[in-house]
């Protein structure tokens, strides 16, 4: 586990704690730092047979799960901002980044989560193009676990802009892009499709996820970089075309 905190605070516990709250805790004074409230999370999720979950805490990896069942990944959306949430009068701002892959996938997670947090204020959803999500290949392995390719392709996806909806609008999007109304370009993805540079792209890429891993990059720093390699990137091919 790399912590990005130096200075962790013991924190006590007694039996009347909820264990796998208490664990929570714990890792986010060591990754993220100790804080008696926390005003952000966010949840990207790669929908499929198999979800990948990557939570950051106050925009630092926190932690992340693949997820076999449905329910499985709600319950641990449920306990991630339950935990954090807890005690802290003012709403957390809440941002969901769920990939677009599988769609019927992705809606019917849509739809829970909104039933689940009702009208609650401070949350945004995304919705996220997960293009080319899949292929940059993320080697992270620690000695207590390794990352997925379902983890790996969340966290690609939370580098991510997209569409952003809400309780009113989420079927007419999802209806619009079924049929192709939505164009490609509304969702802002970082453009991972390339010609000579694509494998040193999806390196620097890779590099970049590992930062943020080891707690060396916030997740809104790591993303201005990735538009940065993009830019630089597009730069170099219309300079090889005007030649």
């Amino acid at each position: 586990m790399e912590k990005n905190n130096q200075n962790v605070n013991f924190l006590s516990y007694s039996n009347n704690d909820n264990f796998e709250e208490y664990v929570l805790r714990v890792i986010s004074a060591y990754r993220v730092g100790y804080k008696d409230k926390y005003s952000e999370m966010t949840l990207a999720i790669d929908p499929g047979n198999k979800c990948g979950l990557m939570v950051f805490l106050e925009d630092y990896y926190l932690n992340s799960h693949c997820c076999f069942e449905k329910r499985d990944l709600i319950s641990k959306i449920k306990i991630y901002i339950q935990t954090f949430q807890f005690n802290n009068p003012e709403l957390m701002n809440l941002t969901f980044k769920f990939g677009r892959g599988v769609l019927t996938i992705t809606k019917d997670l849509v739809e829970h989560v909104y039933r689940i947090f009702d009208e609650r204020k401070n949350m945004k959803i995304l919705l996220i193009d997960e293009f080319k999500s899949s292929k940059i290949k993320i080697k992270y392995k620690t000695r207590e676990r390794r990352i997925s390719k379902d983890e790996a392709s969340a966290l690609i996806l939370a580098l991510r802009d997209g569409i952003e909806i809400n309780q009113e609008n989420y079927r007419t999007i999802f209806n619009q892009i079924t049929s192709r109304k939505v164009k490609k370009e509304a969702f802002k993805q970082v453009d991972f499709k390339i010609t000579n540079e694509k494998t040193k792209f999806s390196e620097e890429i890779a590099e970049i996820a590992k930062e943020i891993l080891n707690g060396n990059l916030t997740l809104s720093k790591a993303s201005q970089m990735v538009k940065a390699l993009k830019n630089n990137r597009n730069e170099i091919l219309d300079l090889e075309r005007d030649y």
